[in-house]
């Protein structure tokens, strides 16, 4: 029985790192979009302010 508990410690903690990572893998992408859009909206006002 302390066998099946420590085992599913291991799985409830593996678990945990992985949503751990994935959260910190959307903010990762989240922040690249926004910099990616914030290029994007400057390049945009650069046009239309050499016209």
């Amino acid at each position: 029985m302390k066998t099946a508990s420590k085992e599913l410690q291991k799985l409830r903690s593996m678990a945990e790192t992985s949503l751990n990572k994935t959260a910190e893998l959307q903010q990762v992408l989240a922040q690249i979009e926004a910099t990616l859009s914030r290029a994007e909206l400057q390049k945009v006002i650069e046009k239309t302010t050499k016209r």
